[in-house]
């Protein structure tokens, strides 16, 4: 397979959808098992590489980095310090020289990622870089109407009017957390009070 946008750098304010998206990416990696697939974290990758440090198998910690074929580096902004951000800079040179497909999500542009030097920000916007813009009124009431299904298998007789779902959809336009808070809020109210929602 020819890697033709390397890396992809995926960012979004929270509650965009970019895990769920990185997730998905790793599935579909996964998926006929015959490539090597990692996703890990920015924590998970400085964890791994501190105690490869401690317990003195840096070297093997990169180099099996190196033999992934798709490695998923979500929430890249907390990389820190002084060795981890240039450690990584250098496994994402590796990786792309060699072909393999990098796949970074963070939530601003590679440019603003104070914590990682010029020739790493580069390289991230050496491939595609693309913005997860906010949710459409459309999607928010889609996701609702999925989370009320949802909430209504595990309490039969919570109930929301389309013309609330309508309502939360216009004033809830930040992200798809929020919404999920906002049908909590919703199975709450409708438990404790036991009466019909309205808009008011």
């Amino acid at each position: 397979d020819t890697v033709m946008f390397n890396p992809l750098y995926v960012h979004a304010g929270v509650g965009l959808g970019k895990t769920h998206l990185l997730q998905a990416i790793a599935f579909a990696g996964n998926a006929g098992g015959h490539r090597k697939v990692l996703y890990l974290t920015a924590e998970k990758f400085m964890y791994g590489f501190v105690n490869s440090l401690k317990s003195q198998s840096a070297i093997a910690f990169k180099e099996s980095l190196r033999s992934i074929d798709l490695l998923i580096v979500d929430d890249v902004q907390f990389l820190n310090g002084k060795i981890i951000p240039h450690e990584f800079g250098h496994v994402l040179n590796s990786l792309i020289d060699s072909g393999r497909q990098v796949v970074v999500a963070a939530d601003r542009p590679p440019a603003d990622l104070e914590n990682l030097d010029d020739r790493v920000k580069s390289r991230l916007t050496g491939g595609i870089c693309l913005e997860i813009g906010s949710l459409d009124p459309e999607l928010r009431k889609a996701i609702l109407t999925s989370r009320v299904a949802a909430a209504q298998k595990r309490q039969p007789g919570f109930s929301v009017p389309d013309a609330v779902v309508n309502y939360v959809a216009q004033v809830i336009d930040t992200n798809g957390r929020d919404l999920e808070g906002a049908i909590n809020r919703l199975l709450a109210r409708v438990t404790l009070s036991g009466g019909p929602l309205t808009i008011d």
